[in-house]
This record gives C-alpha cells, sequence and structure tokens, in this order.
C-alpha cells in the first residue's frame, strides 16, 4: 500500500503527481464509475453441474499469467509477448493523505503539464516558452494571468483551445488532449469549493427580487391557463432563490437550468425526454408534467432505518425528502394548492436536485428496488441473463491495471438490455485477498464491488453501486471522488459527473497478454475463441463505447437541451448548493434581498448571525430554514402554514 509520505511528495512535486498517485488522478471528474457500474455476481456457468469457462489455475507451471510468475519471451507465432503491467498500488487511506483540493489540483496540473509542459512547461524561461507562459503546471498562476476564470471553465482560454484542438498545436504531433483529461482541469476550474470566496462568472444583478408572494403569484396566473385535467399534474420549479440572490436571469442562470432539465429527465422512467417550459419572462420558473416522467405514480422508498415509506407518487416522495418544500397559505398558494392536489405544487431547483439525485430516494424513482440484489436487477427487470450471454460470446469485456477511480483492478463488461433497446455496462472491482492479478483469468474472479450504468427508456444513465455482496448500496469506498470529504463516490452524483459526456473507454490489457500466453496457461482452442470474441481490439472496443456513449446518452442530453461537453451541470449545481453559504445565498432561499434579511438578522436563531459579515455551513441553515421563513415572512400575503410554525416553535425551532 502506498504510504502517505509519497502522497504528500507528490502533491508538492506537481511536475510529476499523476504518476505516484495514479489511482487518484480524476482531480474534480468526481471520481466515479470508470466506464460501466453494474454487476454480475456468481461464477460464469450455465449449470451446476458445468466447470467454470475458464479454471483458475494455481501455481505457475499451471498458469504462468499469476502474479510473480514468468512469463516467456515469444507466443506460439514467434511474436514477441508483451510485458505484464505492473499492478497498481493501493492508495492511502483519505483520512491520512492530501486534502481533496490538493489531490484534484495535482490531477489537473498533470493533465496541463504532460500535454503542454513542452512549450509552457516551467523548465523553460519565459524567453524560451511559447508566448513567454511558463506556468503550465500551476493552476494558480493560470488564475492570475487570465488564462483560466475560476468557476467559468467555458470563458476559460486554456481549456478552450485544448478542446479546439489547438493546443497542443497539431504541428507538434502530439496526440489532442482528451475529453476526460480536458474534464478534469473544467472540473476542477468550476468546482466552487476550490474557490473560497470567487463569485460565479456572468453578470452580478443585486437589486433584483423574486419573492415569494411574486412566485405564487406567476404559479397560480399560469395554472389558470391549463384545462381542468392538466392542472392536476402540473408541477413547478424555480430558480428563483438564484435571481434573488443576484444571479443574472440571462446566460448566467443557464447552467442552473442545465441541471433542472438533465435530473428531471435522468429520473424519468418515461420512453421520451421533456425539456421543462418556462413560464416567466425571466425564465427563472419551470413548469413540468409529472405524467411526462412517470412521476404520477406510487412509489415506495426505502429510508436511513431500512423501512418502507409509501407515497402517491414521486413528486410527493421527493417533497417529503426536500427540506426546502414548506406548506404555505394564502390566496395564491391555496388556489395553486386546489389546482394542483398537492401541498407542494412548488420547488426550489437545487434542493430538489439536492434531495432527488443520490440515495436511496434516487434508487426509487429510477425503479431499483433497492431490498434485491443488483444480479437480481439485472436479470429481473433488464432480463439480462449475463452468464449465458458470455456462453454465447455475446458480451463484451475489457480489464485493466490502472483505473483513474478505482482502489482496485476492475474488468468492465457491456450487454444489451433485452426487454428494450439499450446497453448495461458493468464494472467489477477485484477483492484484493482474492485476487492476485487480473490476468488469472478472463472470465473468473471475486468481485471486491459492482457498479451498473444502464440506459434508462429515454437513453439517459442510470447508475447503480453495489458492495462485495451485491447488495445495492448508496455509495462506495473502492471508487473514489474527491468532491467528497470522505472520497466515497455517491450515486448518482458523482456518476453523473465523471460520465458527463457519456461512457468512458478502458484501453484493455488482458487481450493481449492472455492470447499470447494462451498455451503456457493451457487455455483450450474454444476458451482462446471466447477470449478473442469477448475481448475485442482496443480499436474496436472504443468504437462500442462512443456508439453506446453517442446513439444513447448524448442524444437524449441534446434532446433535453444539455450540453454534449463541458462540465456536467447537475452535480456543478449540487456540489454549488452544499458549500457554505453567504448573506445573498441564504436571501435568495427565503425570498429576500440581502439588504432585508441583514437588516433582520437579529431575530433569527443565534447560529445564523454569522451572516452578517461571513458564511454559514449549508446544513445549519437548512436546520433553521423554516424557523426563519416564520419569523421573516409574517408580512407577507402567503405565509408558512401557521400549524408547522408553531410545532417548529414548539421544537427549539427545528421541525419535528
Amino acid at each position: 500500500m502506498r504510504r502517505t509520505k509519497d502522497l504528500e511528495d507528490s502533491v508538492k512535486n506537481y511536475g510529476n503527481k499523476l504518476m505516484t498517485f495514479r489511482a487518484f488522478s480524476i482531480g474534480f471528474s468526481v471520481a466515479v464509475l470508470a466506464l460501466a457500474c453494474g454487476s454480475d455476481s456468481g461464477s460464469d456457468t450455465d449449470d451446476d453441474n458445468e466447470e467454470p469457462v475458464a479454471p483458475i489455475r494455481e501455481t505457475c507451471e499451471d498458469n504462468p499469467l499469476l502474479a510473480g510468475c514468468d512469463l516467456p519471451d515469444q507466443d506460439i507465432d514467434g511474436n514477441d509477448i508483451p510485458a505484464r503491467p505492473e499492478p497498481t498500488p493501493d492508495p492511502v487511506d483519505p483520512a491520512d493523505g492530501p486534502s481533496a483540493e490538493d489531490l484534484a489540483r495535482a490531477a489537473a496540473e498533470n493533465v496541463l503539464a504532460s500535454n503542454c509542459g513542452g512549450c509552457h512547461g516551467p523548465a523553460l524561461t519565459p524567453a524560451q516558452a511559447s508566448a513567454g507562459m511558463n506556468y503550465i503546471d500551476d493552476i494558480q498562476r493560470l488564475a492570475d494571468e487570465g488564462k483560466i476564470i475560476p468557476l467559468n471553465s467555458a470563458g476559460s482560454r486554456v481549456i478552450e483551445r485544448m478542446r479546439e484542438g489547438s493546443m497542443p498545436p497539431p504541428q507538434s504531433l502530439q496526440d489532442p488532449v482528451s475529453d476526460a483529461d480536458i474534464n478534469i482541469v473544467a472540473q476542477f476550474v468550476d468546482n466552487p469549493r476550490f474557490w473560497p470566496g470567487v463569485e460565479a462568472g456572468g453578470g452580478v444583478c443585486p437589486d433584483q427580487v423574486f419573492d415569494f408572494d411574486r412566485l405564487f403569484r406567476e404559479v397560480a396566473r399560469d395554472l389558470q391557463s391549463l384545462d381542468d385535467e392538466d392542472r392536476l399534474t402540473a408541477r413547478y420549479i424555480t430558480l428563483t432563490n438564484r435571481y434573488t440572490a443576484g444571479v443574472c436571469a440571462d446566460t448566467t442562470l443557464d447552467q442552473d437550468r442545465q441541471a433542472l432539465s438533465k435530473l428531471v429527465n435522468m429520473i424519468s422512467i418515461d420512453t421520451t425526454v421533456t425539456p421543462p417550459e418556462p413560464v416567466d419572462t425571466e425564465e427563472t420558473i419551470y413548469r413540468i408534467d409529472i405524467a411526462d416522467y412517470g412521476f404520477d405514480r406510487a412509489i415506495d422508498v426505502v429510508d436511513a432505518d431500512g423501512n418502507i415509506v409509501s407515497f402517491v407518487d414521486a413528486w410527493e416522495a421527493i417533497a417529503a425528502n426536500n427540506q426546502y418544500a414548506v406548506p404555505f397559505v394564502g390566496q395564491d398558494i391555496d388556489q395553486a394548492v386546489e389546482d394542483t392536489g398537492t401541498a407542494f405544487p412548488v420547488m426550489l431547483a437545487d434542493s430538489m436536485l439536492d434531495a432527488a439525485s443520490i440515495g436511496n430516494l434516487y434508487y426509487a424513482l429510477i425503479d431499483v428496488d433497492v431490498n434485491q440484489t443488483l444480479d437480481d436487477f439485472i436479470l429481473n427487470d433488464l432480463q439480462i441473463d449475463v452468464n449465458q450471454n458470455l456462453l454465447d460470446e455475446e458480451q463484451v469485456r475489457a480489464g485493466t491495471t490502472k483505473s483513474r477511480i478505482s482502489r482496485q483492478d476492475r474488468v468492465v463488461q457491456r450487454d444489451e438490455i433485452e426487454i428494450r433497446q439499450g446497453v448495461l455496462w458493468q464494472s467489477f472491482d477485484f477483492q484484493d485477498d482474492q485476487n492476485e492479478s487480473i490476468f488469472e483469468s478472463p472470465f473468473d474472479f471475486a468481485e471486491g464491488g459492482t457498479e451498473a450504468i444502464f440506459t434508462l427508456p429515454n437513453g439517459l444513465f442510470g447508475f447503480i453501486i453495489a458492495d462485495e455482496n451485491g447488495l445495492i448500496v448508496e455509495d462506495s469506498d473502492i471508487l473514489l471522488d474527491t468532491n467528497q470529504n470522505n472520497f466515497r463516490a455517491v450515486t448518482s452524483v458523482s456518476c453523473s459527473n465523471c460520465h458527463a459526456q457519456g461512457l468512458i473507454p478502458v484501453v484493455d490489457e488482458v487481450r493481449e497478454i492472455a492470447l499470447a500466453n494462451a498455451i503456457t496457461s493451457g487455455l483450450n482452442a474454444d476458451e482462446v475463441e471466447q477470449l478473442r470474441n469477448v475481448y475485442p481490439t482496443s480499436a474496436e472496443f472504443a468504437r462500442i463505447v462512443e456508439g453506446d456513449s453517442q446513439s444513447f446518452y448524448q442524444n437524449a442530453l441534446t434532446r433535453a437541451r444539455v450540453p454534449t461537453e463541458g462540465v456536467d451541470p447537475m452535480s456543478a449545481v449540487f456540489f454549488r448548493f452544499d458549500q457554505d453559504m453567504r448573506l445573498e445565498d441564504a436571501a435568495g432561499d427565503m425570498g429576500l434581498t440581502a439588504e432585508q434579511l441583514e437588516r433582520d438578522l437579529n431575530v433569527l436563531n443565534p447560529a445564523l448571525q454569522v451572516l452578517e459579515d461571513g458564511s454559514v455551513d449549508r446544513d445549519d441553515f437548512t436546520q433553521f430554514y423554516v424557523d426563519s421563513l416564520c419569523r421573516l415572512l409574517i408580512v407577507n400575503e402567503n405565509n408558512v402554514d401557521p400549524d408547522l410554525c408553531a410545532a417548529v416553535d414548539a421544537n427549539g425551532g427545528i421541525v419535528p
């Protein structure tokens, strides 16, 4: 296992960071699910009486592919045998190593140094460096010099040039920077956690306000334009809190708009992609029809205690888990409640995203029963028999010892969904104590954890993480996400961020070595043929990955009006929502101007007094959100339900 000091030295030496802690190289890129997420556990046999397709051989004499065995110099055809890749060392526990910011910065700077250091590296003097720029591996210097714009990767010249293919220049004969590597840099630039005190790019409009009275009037007005049947399934999701916090309604709010559209379609079980419909001139209030996404069906959610909680529809399940979904009373909201039949006809977009995109609620929304195993979901819900597909050679696999986001060796696997159009990509992380090497057997290994990416009926991705027993879980300690304080990858946010553009190709290391050593390993002719068919060449595998990404995921993103390049808007909003809050942010969430909130801070819980000249933790603000609304909105035409305010007051300012 790699020692903490090695990682600390690597962080100090930014010129070669990724080479020394490869498993952390994802940086900001919400590291999760190298390509697929999902599993078929169990042996690769067609019944209990048959031998495994490729039985494990336990000695060097039986199987030279085992770790520590010497390989022959040439294969049966006289070709040189490639060297076995060195195993990737295990990273240290995050608690003992560098911070998430250090690792993310190191990963981003390594991408820049390795791709652009020849012309812009620190080994060159300003006179020698192209355009006098010799600090390409220094993120902070790039920001100071205006080469990157914090929180605005799309407008950062360094990233623009990598995306357009002009850096490195074609005449350098270097390969273009891959989309995955560009995103490592872009996601660091766009992560508000790494730029404290920096305002988001775009216009700042401090004098605009969209309070709850105006919000509910707009909603009531729009409902009157619908017929009675459509009113019952109409719901509203709003960005007015961001608008009131000073974010201009022009393109500055586009990332929030894109995140909203991606969210509702990524938790949809409908076959179509339907962008939400703006209903106000500023395009800060959006209407959806819950029937368009399957949100009108009853669902069951497993809570933190393992109890099943039933909801009349998916919208009510989201509202119950969204601490910013608060019942109001008043002429406008009462009309909206009557028309829609729900106490929560309106939700703030970012808090809705925060609630609906993770955990067991997310699983319930995409119809994944967490009380079944991942294998059962694959077999029963997707109707994929992965074992039979392997025997029939209708499966595609690749294996790597160099996963950028996992602590273990990995095998990724593709199967087609049987009940409808779509694909399932599975990823298997090896158990250290049961697998010496990924090369023991191309077909049989013990899983230390599994992940699945499968196409939803509308073409977007659904994500699942399972433990070594195949049990569906909310996060993983094998997959790494440097955006999380504990580095654990969380479904679906970590997955969505890593797969912003689709599937990530894996360079297979198994096929070439296994075929070269087929005779000395004892593989028979059928096993060799199966190996050739199941593990395609790198070029063919890349073509398959790109085809699935384009035909399903990117096509669906386009229909949702979400860009297919750049950072993932959904995870960007998720991480922005989770950061410490300024006075303007808190005021926006309460439908107030910053001046109004600052004037009345003295009537709020003392824990929020720090907003006067500092920031407050999001969780602390959330705890007293309803209490604050009850105290500050008493002069509004629409106010928090007085029964809820009384209950909160009796419970010390916290929702009981």
